[in-house]
């Protein structure tokens, strides 16, 4: 059995792969500062870690727990993210550093916590998670933004360095997708209304974001390494 990492397992797109990896026969270990809706798993394969993603050390233990339970490392999506809606000049520096630190740092610190292991086996598989906003922006969406494109770059850069030792990694950038994330800043009517302006006619789900993911992180994906995989149902296009 090898083991994947999930950070952000407690809700959305990282819970939805977190279920879908445990189908799957892997053992997982599950990252988040609250369980959320992995409150009362009951799963041997489950092994939940309450970690903030800007707790380096705290990463470092739960690789070397994984490894000492099942000797791999397989992969690491790196889902956790915050996103707060906040007008340009009312951005604080408080507010830019909590985007910073989540959505890019944390991503930084995750994938370092992986690739010594990884590195040690020859072999693995990371995906990251940046976002449509990245590329196009969005209002009142500064901070986010911003982060969310340096995930873009941070991946590729990591690609480049560890592809001759067999490592890959992969974005994943989602559109507007039915996760609690949007809902901090958006009703209910504005998410589904979303869906007026996307060729296919609807909003993202978990799972479209969860099948790419498993692609990106298995065999079948062997020869992809330094892509942003747009997942979006077409938004943009006209």
């Amino acid at each position: 059995m090898e083991t994947m990492i999930v950070t952000g397992a407690g809700s959305g797109i990282g819970h939805a792969l977190t279920r879908r990896l445990l189908g799957e026969g892997f053992h997982v270990s599950a990252w988040d500062t609250d369980p959320g809706e992995l409150t009362g798993a009951n799963d041997e394969n489950l092994d939940f870690r309450e970690i903030d993603v800007r707790d380096s050390g705290a990463m470092d233990d739960a690789v070397a727990a994984a490894v000492a339970r099942t000797g791999r490392i397989a992969g690491l999506a790196s889902c956790a993210a915050i996103y707060r809606s906040v007008p340009f000049l009312e951005l604080t520096e408080d507010d830019w550093d909590a985007h910073l630190s989540i959505n890019l740092k944390g991503s930084l610190l995750a994938c370092q916590a992986v690739l010594p292991t990884m590195l040690e086996q020859k072999s693995g598989s990371i995906v990251l998670f940046s976002s449509s906003i990245a590329r196009r922006g969005a209002p009142e969406s500064t901070a986010y933004a911003a982060t969310k494109g340096g995930v873009l770059g941070l991946g590729r850069a990591i690609a480049l360095d560890h592809a001759r030792a067999g490592i890959r990694a992969n974005i994943i950038s989602p559109g507007i997708t039915d996760t609690p994330q949007p809902r901090g800043n958006l009703t209910e009517e504005d998410i589904y209304g979303r869906a007026e302006h996307i060729p296919l006619g609807r909003i993202g789900m978990p799972d479209d974001m969860v099948e790419a993911a498993l692609f990106l992180l298995g065999d079948d994906a062997s020869f992809v390494t330094g892509q942003d995989i747009r997942i979006n149902g077409g938004a943009g296009l006209f």
